[in-house]
């Protein structure tokens, strides 16, 4: 009985990671929210996807509850202002409520901490050494 419920209790985060992996677009847009919360046309921009690949991703990854809408409250002379930020409200305390692009949940974060990070990171050397060498290059020019 004690295995079938370790079973049951694992599901879900298998579930959440196979939601990730279904589309690398996913796992990049989990990376870069990972650095702080965003709007969906930067992480479009950020990692050269159009903007309605980026919704359709995004609203799979909210219904996993891996990201949620970024919520933050400002004082009227507060407010950012530029794409992304609407207005959704008063709060008790008199501050407007701005929403402002997506942010990763707690199991977000577990799942790139896990699992994402450590992808990139095996990455990051032979990134690198591109980058490396086509500066190499540039100065030879």
């Amino acid at each position: 009985m004690a295995k079938k419920e370790e079973k049951e209790k694992k599901k879900p985060i298998f579930e959440k990671v196979g939601l990730v992996f279904r589309s690398p677009v996913r796992a990049d847009i989990l990376q870069q929210l990972s650095e702080s919360p965003e709007i969906p046309a930067q992480i479009a921009k950020n990692i050269g996807v159009d903007r309605q690949n980026i919704n359709y991703h995004l609203n799979a990854l909210k219904k996993g509850g891996l990201v949620k809408t970024h919520k933050k409250e400002f004082s009227e002379t507060e407010v950012p202002k530029g794409k992304g930020v609407r207005i959704n409200g008063i709060s008790k305390s008199g501050k407007l409520k701005v929403i402002q692009g997506v942010e990763l949940t707690k199991n977000g974060k577990d799942i790139v901490n896990q699992f994402i990070s450590p992808l990139y990171e095996e990455n990051l050397p032979e990134k690198n050494k591109r980058i490396k060498n086509e500066n190499e290059k540039k100065e030879d020019d």
